[in-house]
């Protein structure tokens, strides 16, 4: 800006209105400026005396008046004095407006320097070191990371992770070995009790000792029927049971299927050295562990093998050929019901009477016929129970798929005589689909996903049909509120007394009746003393012995009276629904009679543990209880479980009427522990891939935590890595690699070549999760 233009800001300023005539500098004003003494003590040596004036301002005249008065009586003749300013050499005018009453006293103060050459010199001093040594220092800690790289895991550093080495690998990737017998054939079969198992550790092993050998020749493997129904005909079962069994239509044209003939087969002894379960018993469960399972005799007669219906593997290929067109599994369902409805309760009359497109909103006005009935009571009625599988809208059924569905609506509904029913519930994700509408939108999306021979057993579902039903939860979605529609399921199906949630990735290798019955019934036996201490356990054999010895260890671990659960533990200000009650008022006083012979409300595939000051990062998902973070509650990861009708009541009623909600995971079993339901862990066998060594360390990691159950510092949550190799857990990787084995894929060894000698894997009774997308696509 000119010094005019300067001048003239400041003359705006002024008051009262004048007018100022600004003329350039006389010859006087000229000679003042020499003399001035703020001239002499300029920094500036060469500027001690004043001879060049070349920096003062040109002759200029002008006037300027304010914007605020057009006339002007006063006039102020104003001379400029233009002081001399230095900085770092560098001179410029600064312009100081004199008054008719003389200079100011303090006209100008002269400005800091920024900053002294002693400073200039460290600041480029510390910059010209810094370009040296940090190079030298990135350098070397590249190496050093380099060098390391190949050792250290994911988890380095990380604190209170178990099973990993100082590295921050897992001890089961890095350290462990794979077990060489996981995967033998049916060409090297004994019976049971001749197997010297691999793993675990039998005790009186020498460690380096030469490999057993098998004394006997292997027998030659041939199937043999396995019958896991009861003798529906035997006078025993008619005198315990109402009605009579009546064989359901099967899916070939023509034929019907008879419980005491069907059609999978099975081979009688397991691989030598085949390892046993490290975690739970197939015995103590009611599974038969003297058998295995081998693909062609198990999935053969549901299409397996047939090129026009699974053409996934050259090895499958054989002369069975099934023509499944036309075939409907959902109304084979239902004539199967309807041919023994003699055997089941006739009170829920109700049954699909609201249509399924419709969605239920608010509080049903119905007739809570779906309330818990007194399980104790002696009913001569078979219980019904669903089997409901979960998927969406893009979910693609690839031949595998079809094939499981087939088989789980064969061997629990067709040969049962429909005491279990088959569903399977899509979730629709696009909102815009009105499917609620009418009954051609609900079928349309069905029609387009769908495989047309399992259109008759799907219901959809949706965000916003759950947010009309329960609008005032916390959550809709089928992520953390998976149950919601199942809490629906079980309202418009009052005929199921339990339902299963079921998956569509789990893989069971075995019979599905033979397995959910074992469950059932052992659960059924449990005593409520003690149980949910019991509950929060991995039962590992080899550690804890028998199931007694492991039960007297854990009452051990309570001796304080009153120190385990007994009855509902309610939140503040929560009362429990129709809870039920002890027979005794404190535990000590039970003999571990209450409960027995009761059906369990809730069994889950993994223990129940307390996630409260855990590392599980959904601990703390649960809304709208007064105590928020410190709210009493249970989980089981993996959301696969049975639950009663009465437990699913109760949920409905904490979603709808009291806000109340948990993340899946913990939502049946934290609703049973308020209510004061029965709620089991069933310890179904897992195994191992590797060989873990000491089964201290298997105990230290799988029970880990308080008291030795799997509660704050254990395996659930940042230590969740040690599953990877077990056979059932969200995120077990060997689940599925088992599985691709045991169809005939090469993983870690099989293989055309190696089952020529040692012929098909067998299995087993075991449960795989999760299993996905078994297709040529996903072979290595």
């Amino acid at each position: 800006m000119s010094t005019i233009g300067r001048f003239g800001r400041y003359v705006g300023s002024l008051r009262p209105p004048i007018r100022i005539t600004i003329s350039s500098p006389t010859d006087n004003d000229y000679q003042e400026l020499k003399s001035d003494s703020v001239l002499s003590r300029s920094p500036c040596s060469q500027r001690s005396s004043f001879d060049d004036s070349s920096f003062l301002p040109s002759p200029v005249s002008r006037t300027v008046s304010n914007d605020f008065s057009s006339e002007a009586s006063d006039l102020v003749w104003v001379k400029l004095k233009i002081r001399n300013r230095t900085v770092f050499g560098y001179a410029y005018p600064r312009i100081i407006p004199r008054s008719a009453w003389g200079w100011p006293k303090r006209a100008y103060i002269q400005r800091q320097r920024r900053c002294t050459r002693r400073q200039c010199l460290t600041f480029v001093g510390i910059v010209i070191l810094l370009a040296i040594f940090t190079p030298i220092f990135v350098t070397q800690q590249l190496k050093t990371w380099r060098e390391n790289k190949a050792r250290r895991g994911w988890g380095y550093g990380v604190p209170r992770v178990s099973g990993l080495d100082e590295w921050g690998w897992p001890l089961w990737e890095k350290t462990f070995q794979h077990l060489q017998h996981n995967y033998g054939g049916i060409k090297e079969l004994v019976p049971k009790n001749e197997n010297v198992p691999e793993y675990p550790p039998l005790g009186d092993e020498v460690e380096g000792a030469a490999e057993p050998t098998y004394s006997k020749p292997f027998a030659s493997p041939v199937p043999v029927e396995f019958k896991p129904y009861p003798d529906y005909s035997s006078s025993e079962y008619r005198e315990n049971h109402e009605g009579e069994y009546v064989p359901c239509r099967s899916f070939i044209e023509g034929e019907v299927l008879m419980a005491s003939d069907p059609p999978s087969k099975v081979y009688a002894g397991i691989p030598w050295r085949k390892a046993d379960a490290v975690i739970g018993s197939a015995e103590l469960v009611g599974l038969d562990d003297t058998v295995c399972w081998e693909r062609d005799s198990l999935l053969a007669p549901y299409g397996f093998g047939d090129n026009t219906t699974l053409p996934l593997h050259e090895d499958w290929k054989n002369a069975t050929t099934i023509d499944f067109t036309g075939v409907n599994w959902g109304n084979l369902q239902t004539e199967c019901v309807d041919r023994n409805k003699a055997r089941y309760n006739p009170s829920p009359t109700n049954a699909g009477s609201i249509p399924i497109w419709t969605p239920p909103v608010g509080n049903s006005k119905r007739d809570l016929d779906s309330k818990p009935e007194n399980s104790t009571e002696v009913s001569k009625y078979k219980s019904r129970t669903a089997v409901v599988l979960r998927a969406y809208d893009g979910f693609k059924f690839t031949p595998e798929d079809i094939i499981n569905l087939r088989r789980l609506i064969t061997e629990l509904s067709l040969l049962s005589g429909g005491e279990y029913q088959v569903h399977v519930i899509i979730d629709v994700k696009d909102f815009e689909i009105p499917i609620w509408a009418d009954e051609k939108t609900y079928q349309g999306i069905i029609n387009k996903v769908v495989p047309e021979e399992f259109r008759g057993i799907v219901e959809l579902t949706n965000e916003p049909m759950m947010a009309a039903s329960y609008w005032s939860a916390p959550w809709h979605d089928s992520y953390w509120s998976l149950f919601m529609p199942l809490q629906l399921f079980s309202r418009r199906h009052p005929e199921y007394d339990y339902i299963w949630q079921w998956e569509m990735d789990m893989r069971l290798i075995g019979h599905h009746y033979h397995f959910l019955e074992g469950l059932g019934q052992w659960a059924k036996k449990q005593p409520r003393k003690e149980l949910w201490e019991r509950n929060a356990r991995h039962y590992i054999p080899s550690v804890h012995g028998t199931w007694e010895e492991f039960s007297a260890w854990v009452s051990s671990l309570y001796p304080e009276a009153n120190s385990t659960v007994w009855g509902p533990v309610l939140p503040a200000n929560v009362t429990a629904i129709d809870p039920p009650q002890p027979p005794v008022a404190t535990p000590e006083e039970d003999n571990y009679e209450w409960g027995v012979g009761e059906e369990a409300d809730l069994i889950t595939l993994l223990p129940m543990f307390n996630p409260i000051g855990g590392t599980w990062n959904l601990a703390n998902d649960c809304k709208v209880y007064e105590e928020k973070d410190n709210t009493p509650r249970r989980a089981a990861i993996v959301t696969a479980s049975r639950l009663s009708k009465g437990l699913l009541w109760r949920m409905h009623e904490e979603n709808s009427k009291r806000q109340h909600s948990c993340a899946s995971e913990m939502w049946p079993a934290t609703a049973a522990f308020h209510h004061g339901l029965k709620a089991v862990y069933a310890p179904h066998p897992m195994w191992f891939e590797k060989d873990w060594q000491s089964m201290s360390t298997v105990d230290y990691i799988f029970n880990g935590g308080t008291k030795g159950s799997s509660n704050p510092e254990s395996v659930f949550g940042i230590n969740e890595h040690n599953f990877s190799g077990l056979t059932w857990f969200y995120n077990s990787r060997w689940a599925r690699m088992l599985y691709r084995r045991w169809l005939g894929y090469e993983e870690n060894g099989g293989g055309r070549e190696w089952e020529a000698e040692h012929g098909n894997m067998c299995l087993n009774s075991v449960v795989l999760h999760p299993v996905k997308s078994v297709t040529p696509a996903n072979e290595h």
